[in-house]
């Protein structure tokens, strides 16, 4: 590959592919540097386990042999600096079978930021993309990391969707219910392949393309059957909470809004997820926000955390102010190669 051998100052500094048996811990090192306080309970996670695994990395000699077409998840490239990594990026094909594939973990160490790092890292990304013959790649990136959101649209990335993280401390009791407007019904999910059907293809309607083709819609994640009761009779047992499901619809019996509400287990935060069908956008984000903090008052205190579209203002809106904060927004950005 071209650029490697241009970005490469000699055998061991410079820019060269990631070797997962030398390189992991290196690099957590790294992510930890560079997204420091950015990092979710999932993020802290996984970085946990790229450490473990980067203490052991010797045990993982063959998958610096392995071919790419089979290593689909710890490909990229790193940059060295005097023995030390200060860049990096990772490349996985997403699903493994697929043409497209996900740039991620773009960081460059502080202190050698602007030198043209990143952009040599992703132009050796992209090149080792187009030799795998890929179709389309995409990323995700901080709405308010400008250098960075430069740099990929000069890379020819164009935004596709946007994604905001909500988060509160705890749920406060709302001051007063907001009612659902009257040609609507608010009933709970009856737990049947035909809801299943319904909130599937309502979910088809209302969220973004963008977000569907980064986040494929597979039915199955909709169908609820009888493992929800035995699981909400647990949860109950324990005092977390069980989980909700209610549906939105009009005399027609046409589905117009979906709500779920899981309550946190152990040290997991509680999550709320809904969506709105684009002709009723404006009109029941908030009465479904407030049936949501309602529940989540009644259980025990636990901060709440989850992810939202950035571009349905109204339910960014509603969410607002119920007394939920943006922590951040990340964008979807792709490219064709």
């Amino acid at each position: 590959m071209s650029i490697i051998a241009l970005g490469r100052k000699s055998k061991s500094e410079g820019l060269r592919p990631l070797k997962p048996s030398a390189d992991l811990f290196g690099v957590a090192k790294l992510i930890e540097e560079a997204f420091a306080g950015e990092l979710d309970r999932t993020g802290r996670a996984a970085l946990r386990e790229m450490r473990w695994i980067g203490r052991w990395g010797f045990l993982l000699f063959w998958l610096d042999f392995l071919n790419p077409e089979v290593n689909t998840y710890l490909n990229g490239f790193v940059w060295v600096e005097e023995g030390r990594i200060v860049g990096n990026t990772t490349i996985s094909r997403q699903p493994s079978n697929s043409r497209r594939w996900f740039i991620s973990n773009v960081a460059v160490a502080k202190s050698y930021r602007g030198r043209g790092i990143a952009r040599a890292m992703m132009d050796a990304a992209l090149e080792f993309v187009r030799e795998r013959r890929g179709h389309i790649v995409s990323l995700q990136v901080k709405l308010d990391n400008i250098p960075a959101v430069r740099l990929y649209e000069s890379m020819n990335f164009k935004t596709t969707a946007a994604m905001s993280f909500f988060r509160a401390k705890e749920v406060r009791p709302p001051a007063q219910q907001i009612d659902f407007p009257a040609e609507v019904t608010c009933r709970p999910h009856r737990l049947t392949i035909a809801d299943a059907r319904a909130a599937f293809n309502l979910a088809r309607i209302a969220i973004p393309s963008g977000i569907q083709q980064e986040r494929p819609l597979q039915f199955h994640r909709f169908q609820l059957d009888g493992d929800v009761q035995v699981s909400n009779f647990i949860r109950l047992m324990a005092g977390f909470g069980a989980r909700k499901y209610w549906m939105v619809e009009t005399a027609d019996k046409d589905l117009v809004a979906t709500l779920n509400v899981e309550p946190g287990t152990w040290r997991r935060e509680h999550r709320l997820n809904f969506v709105v069908h684009p002709d009723w956008q404006g009109r029941l984000e908030k009465p479904l926000v407030n049936l949501a903090v309602r529940y989540l008052a009644k259980l025990p205190p636990r901060p709440v955390a989850f992810q939202h579209p950035a571009d349905h203002q109204a339910g960014v809106q509603a969410l607002v102010d119920a007394g939920f904060t943006i922590r951040r927004t990340h964008l979807w950005m792709t490219r064709r190669v």
